[in-house]
């Protein structure tokens, strides 16, 4: 793009100078189901929530838990640092910790790590996923930035993630693609080409293992996509971070309030999503025009969303389950399927909750 055409982009507000955002419509009209929803389990710092052969697995901070199908819990393990992405499949748990890369856990692959100068950029781990018995498939957030440095990564506009496979017989390492604006979430489709999203480009891309081509198959997205899990019947549950809004938007393109923002304010108080919102006074958007007669409406202006989207075999959005700006039940980052119900992990709202025959194909 030539520089006169930028400067008329920036002037007139549109282009990459744009901040108008998506309405969230369609499939993805709002609902209260999330915040409605059967309270599955309280779980502090719940993270990743994965199915196994006879029970739930989900992280929370540095400890793995386990969960039978009545929520009854189980510390199976506590880790050196923060557990940022858990997978499993055929027996083996894949766990990244924070500072300490990716290992497995039971299994044919059982103590298996990523080895050699490669496993070193593995610093960031956002989402794991088998491809097959031998092959992990792994999304890296940033190369700058850990897991818990989502916010900073965002509002420093850094695209330095990358999606790489480890073969589990060797521990060698393949960079499938870097240059992602934070891939934080991955899912195999049962062909030769991955769906990872892109969380600061508001997308999801098809990414050819062989070729190593991506292309987007949802873009324009009203929210921040985080990861993506399995449904019973070939699609799949997006998660989301949180809902985008224009002031963000904003901030994101005037340089200089953007660089003291990060430099003076401490992050809590930052203008930038969050995964919980309303509950400091200190915070922004706190302003009465958020409410009318001393009421938080659901449809106020928000830095915190709880959204699950359920998307094809093609990641077309179908439905949705949604926590509004009111809700409690915010930083939906996980899903999983247990049995026709879907636990979504709400890491703002510290529970699990459980939506009652979402899944085994009755929704949709």
């Amino acid at each position: 793009m030539s520089a006169v055409s930028q400067f008329f982009d920036r002037f007139l507000g549109r282009g990459d100078w744009a901040v108008t955002v998506p309405t969230l419509d369609g499939p993805l009209l709002p609902n209260q189901e999330l915040e409605e929803a059967e309270t599955f389990a309280g779980l502090i710092e719940v993270d990743n929530l994965v199915r196994t052969e006879k029970s739930v697995l989900a992280s929370s901070a540095n400890r793995l838990m386990r969960f039978d199908a009545d929520g009854k819990a189980e510390l199976l393990r506590e880790f050196p640092g923060e557990i940022t992405a858990l997978a499993h499949a055929r027996g083996m748990t894949a766990l990244a910790v924070d500072g300490k890369g990716v290992v497995i856990h039971g299994g044919l692959h059982d103590g298996r790590e990523a080895e050699g100068d490669e496993a070193r950029r593995l610093s960031c781990v956002t989402a794991l996923t088998f491809l097959d018995s031998n092959t992990l498939l792994i999304a890296n957030g940033s190369a700058s930035l850990p897991a818990i440095g989502w916010r900073r990564d965002l509002m420093q506009k850094n695209a330095s993630g990358s999606v790489w496979r480890l073969d589990l017989k060797s521990g060698r390492l393949e960079l499938i693609r870097d240059g992602l604006a934070w891939p934080a979430g991955i899912a195999t489709t049962g062909s030769n080409r991955v769906y990872v999203t892109e969380a600061w480009r508001h997308r999801a891309l098809a990414i050819d293992l062989a070729t190593k081509a991506m292309v987007p198959v949802l873009e324009h997205l009203p929210a921040y996509p985080a990861r993506i899990a399995p449904a019973f019947n070939a699609g799949y549950w997006l998660t989301f971070y949180s809902v985008r809004n224009q002031l963000v938007e904003f901030i994101l393109r005037e340089e200089a309030y953007r660089k003291r923002m990060l430099a003076e304010v401490p992050e809590a108080y930052w203008m930038a999503p969050s995964l919980n919102s309303w509950r400091d006074y200190r915070e922004p958007m706190q302003g009465s025009q958020l409410k009318q007669m001393n009421v938080l409406k659901p449809y106020a202006v928000t830095r915190s969303y709880g959204l699950v989207v359920h998307c094809d075999q093609n990641m077309k959005p179908l439905s949705s389950f949604h926590s509004r700006a009111d809700g409690t039940v915010h930083g939906t980052v996980s899903a999983c399927e247990l049995g026709d119900d879907l636990l979504v992990a709400s890491r703002g709202g510290s529970r699990i909750v459980r939506l009652a025959k979402a899944a085994g194909g009755k929704r949709g």
